[in-house]
């Protein structure tokens, strides 16, 4: 994995919130002096206001929830923002959130984005027992980074020295799981894509949105840390059926069609088929059986898997599910089985935009120090924010204050600290430098900006994995 600075790593530790020329990001005069002070204030109030948020992130991470069942964290998030001024709109993708900063305001309007759904992690001490989610992957501390931020920003009353406006969008279900509650909320028609962020698009949530930001938890670092990323992997997901023919495992085995052999057999040519991955692609392909049969004596007839594709590319994520979906085939064709094949909406992989990158790591040195800042060229996991970065300019950096890897049963948050308060106060003077001066940083990026897709190019793209 490539990694280069943006800056050089001369100085040390990061300078402390009330040093002298913590803010100058080269600006001298009046006009230099009132940037740094809205940035303090707005840090000001994020220390001063961190308990309260802190505690929001800790309930969120003891009762985590799953992808669009999130209804208790999105009445805790509603809860926070309404008794922070807010007027908010809610039920957006079944259970979204958005507000602005701004009931009227003309330029450019940049989100912060937050994702309110856990990950199925039933070895983590810190599991639901029924349904074995958990906020391993820390969500719940974005939540409180964007909560802090639109506190902070409210209270500090910044927002009428600033242009444009800000967003704070609660998204649903990051995390791409579960894929057949998530087709039957589709076929009763309350849901027409699988990622949150997806169906916020379709909804019209980022109608008025013309960039956006959101900062993810960076495994393995406790400390304070930011890695900025330029590029990940997008992935297309397949659920196959194996229809086979039931018989008695012991009478008479020879009548039946086996069809967890034929899904064994598919699932051994995929993996014959790993050879042929490029490196430059980034391929990665993963498969689960999520029914393996009825009972163990009958020879079973009705098998399915759950699986996706990854790459870094759309074209070579197009290539390898044509390969993976003819080795499934020959599973069934092996063994005499009928195999059905749905392909559904996947996410597309991120493409960060540089000046936004940019801004956000220059806060992030003057907090940290140069040392704690990487620029990451390619991400290796997938994510509905690489939909939002095909739309309009937008970031995902990660952060550090937390233990253990992302998804596992060890992962933990270490200091709250780093894993929330910091990384807002780098968020809300990313911000603050966008929207100073009329929004005239922000303004140059959006006008500058020239979209992977249009809006239907886009619907037309996630249309067409359907299968």
């Amino acid at each position: 994995m490539e990694r280069r600075s943006f800056i050089k790593t001369t100085v040390g530790a990061g300078l402390a919130l009330n040093e002298p020329g913590m803010f100058a990001s080269g600006s001298t005069g009046k006009g230099g002096k009132l940037l740094d002070n809205l940035k303090k204030e707005v840090c000001a109030v994020i220390d001063d206001q961190a308990a309260r948020v802190v505690d929001v992130v800790k309930d969120v991470g003891v009762h985590p929830e799953l992808g669009f069942k999130e209804f208790r964290t999105s009445d805790l998030v509603n809860d926070f923002l309404r008794s922070s001024g807010y007027d908010t709109g809610r039920g957006l993708a079944i259970t979204g959130i958005k507000t602005k900063l701004k009931n009227e305001s003309s330029g450019p309007n940049i989100a912060v984005i937050g994702e309110l759904d856990g990950i199925i992690c039933s070895e983590s001490s810190w599991a639901d027992k029924e349904t074995g989610a958990t906020h391993n992957c820390g969500h719940n501390t974005q939540i409180g980074v964007m909560l802090a931020v639109a506190q902070a920003f409210k209270m500090s009353g910044v927002a009428s020295r600033l242009g444009g406006n800000i967003s704070f969008i609660a998204a649903p279900a990051e995390e791409y799981i579960e894929l057949e509650y998530r087709s039957e909320l589709r076929r009763r028609g309350e849901l027409r894509y699988f990622g949150g962020k997806q169906e916020l698009v379709w909804r019209g949530a980022f109608d008025d949105v013309d960039a956006a930001l959101m900062v993810h938890s960076r495994g393995n670092t406790p400390h304070p840390f930011v890695s900025v990323f330029n590029v990940s992997m997008g992935l297309i997901a397949e659920m196959i059926r194996y229809i086979g023919k039931t018989a008695h495992a012991g009478v008479a085995p020879e009548d039946g069609i086996n069809a967890l052999y034929a899904a064994v057999q598919g699932l051994t040519a995929v993996n014959a088929l790993r050879e042929t991955f490029r490196d430059e692609d980034h391929n990665r392909v993963h498969f689960i059986i999520t029914k393996g049969g009825e009972v163990v004596n009958c020879v079973p007839a009705d098998v399915r898997l759950e699986g996706m594709v990854r790459a870094g590319t759309v074209a070579s994520m197009q290539q390898l599910l044509e390969k993976t979906e003819r080795a499934f085939r020959a599973g069934g064709d092996a063994l005499g089985a009928a195999t059905e094949i749905s392909r559904l909406s996947g996410y597309l992989p991120l493409s960060c935009n540089e000046k936004l990158n940019q801004a956000f790591a220059e806060n992030a040195r003057r907090l940290i120090g140069d040392r704690q800042v990487e620029y990451v060229d390619f991400f290796r996991v997938s994510t509905d924010m690489g939909d939002i970065t095909h739309l309009m300019p937008a970031i995902q950096p990660m952060v550090g204050g937390v233990e253990g890897a992302l998804h596992a049963a060890n992962f933990k948050v270490a200091d709250y600290t780093a894993s929330v308060v910091t990384p807002a106060k780098i968020v809300a003077t990313t911000l603050i430098d966008l929207l100073f001066d009329n929004a005239t940083s922000l303004k140059s990026i959006t006008e500058q900006h020239r979209p992977i897709l249009t809006k239907q190019a886009y619907f037309d793209l996630l249309d067409s994995f359907f299968t």
